[in-house]
């Protein structure tokens, strides 16, 4: 049996936040162009930040967190971008536990957004 999760704001959009089934779980798009107080972030630290921080407040409505993601795909803007994101990735994932990453480069529909991440985390 698949089980869809659609935490805000993905239910204006038609689509699941995870879709999960046995132990796994599909993440969908995850971005942070805005932090808490609604102002815009302009560089990819910041946005990376925003968006881990996201993820991981997603993942809590599922009873998960950071150290069960096995693989995010990290999508960039710009690939001038990649040391800032990787810089704010460690900080955010336990050394020697980091998950499996991809990184690609895509335009987005927004102009603001630098980073969003997918991927696939599972329950221990």
């Amino acid at each position: 049996m698949i089980e869809r999760i659609v935490i805000p704001p993905n239910d204006q959009y038609d689509l699941s936040t995870f879709t999960i089934t046995d132990d796994l779980v599909q993440i969908g798009h995850i971005g942070g162009t805005v932090n808490e107080k609604g102002e815009v972030l302009k560089t990819i630290e910041e946005q990376m930040d925003q968006t881990l921080n996201n993820l991981e407040e997603a993942l809590k409505e599922i009873d998960l967190n950071l150290d069960n993601v096995l693989k995010l795909t990290v999508i960039l803007k710009g690939i001038e971008d990649f040391a800032g994101m990787h810089s704010i990735w460690v900080k955010h994932f336990k050394e020697g536990k980091y998950p499996v990453r991809a990184v690609i480069t895509s335009e987005f529909v927004s102009n603001n957004c630098l980073v969003q991440v997918e991927g696939t985390a599972a329950y221990n």
